[in-house]
């Protein structure tokens, strides 16, 4: 979290699920279908103490899908998108006293539900072996969902230790009878200067768990499953209060729980500017 009393930031999160799995095991992708994920993201802080403050973020997903569908007549090539304003989050954060030498900090909050949802659909033309079921195209939750999470960190200059966790938890289904699966993450790793400390590296190993989706008290077809992720990643003060970060998220080890969609890697570029 930010030291200074204001920080505005811009992100994109990128990635393109193009890689068929089952449990652990890569399998065949008969449709070629491919999930391409871009979401723009900004965030608010203001810091009204020492100890407490709060995070505002807003998100922009834009998704495409497409498909090469089979036909005694040729193949058909399948496309849909949907774009537009997702959930909101509103964090607040409180910073602890240490302890030997480690500084504490907990997270508490909510998504709003800003993301348009639709009823749960599946075309006929992709029911059978369908990977990417109409239930997951979706901009938002359409539920207000609490967000919980904390972090620990120890500075060792040049060298900071940091760990983390971090969980929504929807608690309901939306109006349409789709309730999101809940998620947690946990990570932890390193940090280093560089120089004129106007270079940061960083590393992290991070383990994700995601529950599925729920529709009407039935799981939908796909999603779920465990990820072990390793990301490494740079930031650079490039002026006065003015950071740009970059990092990728690179999967060690899935275990999904059925068949699904998934990505190689997922990129993460952001600049700030704490004033």
């Amino acid at each position: 979290m930010t030291t200074d009393r204001f920080k505005l930031g811009a992100w994109l999160v990128t990635e393109d699920r193009d890689d068929a799995y089952d449990g652990s095991s890569e399998v065949e992708n008969p449709m070629k279908e491919r999930t391409r994920i871009r979401v723009p993201l900004v965030t608010f802080d203001v810091r009204f103490t020492q100890q407490f403050g709060v995070q505002v973020a807003a998100t922009v997903p834009d998704v495409t899908r497409t498909a090469t569908i089979p036909r005694s007549t040729g193949p058909v090539q399948f496309r849909e998108n949907f774009s537009g304003i997702g959930d909101t989050s509103v964090l607040g954060w409180y910073r602890m006293r240490h302890i030997r030498r480690w500084y504490p900090l907990v997270n508490f909050g909510v998504s709003l539900p800003t993301g348009k949802t639709e009823r749960p659909r599946f075309r006929p033309e992709l029911e059978d072996g369908n990977l990417v079921p109409m239930s997951r195209l979706q901009r938002g939750s359409g539920t207000l969902d609490p967000i919980l999470g904390a972090s620990l960190n120890r500075g060792l200059d040049p060298w900071t230790l940091f760990a983390s966790v971090a969980a929504r938890t929807p608690l309901r289904e939306n109006d349409d009878g789709l309730r999101t699966g809940a998620s947690m993450e946990v990570n932890s790793g390193v940090a280093r200067y560089a120089g004129t400390h106007r270079v940061g590296v960083f590393a992290r190993l991070g383990w994700l768990h995601r529950r599925q989706d729920v529709f009407r008290g039935t799981p939908v077809l796909v999603g779920g499953g465990n990820w072990l992720y390793a990301t490494p990643g740079i930031g650079i003060l490039v002026g006065k209060g003015v950071n740009v970060q970059a990092e990728v998220k690179l999967p060690l080890y899935r275990d999904l729980a059925n068949k699904q969609l998934d990505s190689s890697a997922v990129f993460q570029f952001g600049v700030s500017r704490a004033f």
